[in-house]
């Protein structure tokens, strides 16, 4: 998993999927504020792509720049993808979600999903929609905090983009699986799982 803060956050959606999946092989490289761009300078993620052996490499955007710099966008997550089926792995985007103290400048739910789905479309990617789960959650339960006011997930959200996650890499709904997530109780964990099968069409 590529990311940033977002990724990294609560211990890290590689230790969510991890426990939704117990048998896979999950890692992470994860700097604050990061976008892409700074990944693909940095170098270290495209050295650990370069390592092989993944099945999967997760690409999540700094959480703005898909909207505010959609060419940024595109032009890393295609040099990471060219790297990725290089090594023998799939690219999987990891749509993020609305900030409450960014949708005023267009960074909606619905704009991110547009940017995202745009570019996995042109490099033929999956396209993890945590975004919209986000968006489905907060409708049918508003009281359930997902993110906070600059859209750092609480353990609740991470747990939902980690099923998102899980759906769209092992095309398996997450509906009934026994992990739950630390700082949430088995009936936010079963909640949560039903949203994200049912984002993801299960």
């Amino acid at each position: 998993m590529i990311g940033n803060s977002y990724t990294h956050q609560n211990g890290g959606l590689d230790k969510q999927l991890k426990g939704l999946a117990p048998s896979s092989r999950v890692s992470r490289i994860a700097e604050a504020g990061y976008t892409l761009q700074d990944h693909w300078s940095d170098g270290a993620a495209a050295r650990k792509i370069g390592e092989g052996g993944w099945t999967h490499v997760v690409l999540q955007e700094q959480s703005q720049r898909p909207v505010v710099d959609w060419q940024s966008f595109y032009e890393f997550s295609r040099e990471f993808d060219a790297a990725i089926r290089g090594s023998g792995a799939k690219t999987v985007l990891l749509t993020t979600w609305e900030r409450p103290d960014s949708a005023a400048g267009g960074v909606t739910t619905e704009n991110l999903a547009r940017a995202y789905s745009a570019v996995g479309a042109e490099l033929s990617a999956d396209v993890a929609p945590a975004g919209l789960a986000f968006a489905r959650a907060r409708l049918r339960r508003p009281t359930l905090t997902l993110y906070t006011e600059d859209g750092h997930p609480t353990e609740a959200g991470s747990y939902l983009a980690a099923c998102v996650l899980y759906g769209v890499i092992f095309q398996r709904t997450p509906l009934g699986n026994p992990f739950v997530g630390r700082g949430i109780t088995k009936e936010e964990a079963e909640f949560l799982q039903q949203v994200a099968a049912e984002t993801l069409g299960f």
